[in-house]
């Protein structure tokens, strides 16, 4: 009957001793939502389209916030200088489809197709706050190759 007890009792200051949150490492697990919202095209696929006609590009947030985000981007090259495009996402939404329409007379002869890249510059919160570009805070991976065609 002692040896019973005594296991009973080692048993249970084993068991209490792993109730302490200091000492129990598997319970101090951070879940708290570390990564910051932020702003991506939802492809970064290459896109072709003709002179004077327009193509689609969806920018998506990671979470809805509680108020608007204006989407920059900037479309250049190949004829084509669209800068400080916007696009707003609205409040509690987490995507917007921009249109992007192609001027016509972009591609000089003898070329028979022109390059253009869209580029995500910046993310705006109402209040100011800027949020990151991509999931990991690459800027330079959000961009779409637009190809023009006559």
């Amino acid at each position: 009957m002692k040896k019973i007890l005594l296991s009973i009792t080692i048993i249970a200051a084993l068991a209490l001793q792993s109730c302490d949150k200091d000492d129990s490492p598997g319970d101090n697990h951070d879940l708290s939502n570390t990564l910051p919202p932020y702003v991506a095209l939802s492809s970064t696929a290459a896109k072709t389209v003709k002179q004077g006609a327009s193509t689609t590009v969806t920018f998506q947030l990671r979470t809805s916030l509680q108020q608007p985000v204006t989407v920059t981007y900037d479309v250049v090259g190949g004829g084509v200088n669209m800068t400080n495009q916007t696009a707003v996402i609205d409040r509690d939404k987490v995507s917007v489809v921009a249109t992007v329409a192609i001027p016509n007379n972009v591609i000089v002869p003898p070329a028979t197709s022109a390059q253009a890249t869209l580029t995500l510059v910046k993310a705006t919160k109402t209040d100011g706050t800027m949020l990151t570009i991509g999931s990991k805070n690459t800027p330079a991976t959000q961009k779409v190759v637009i190809t023009i065609t006559q």
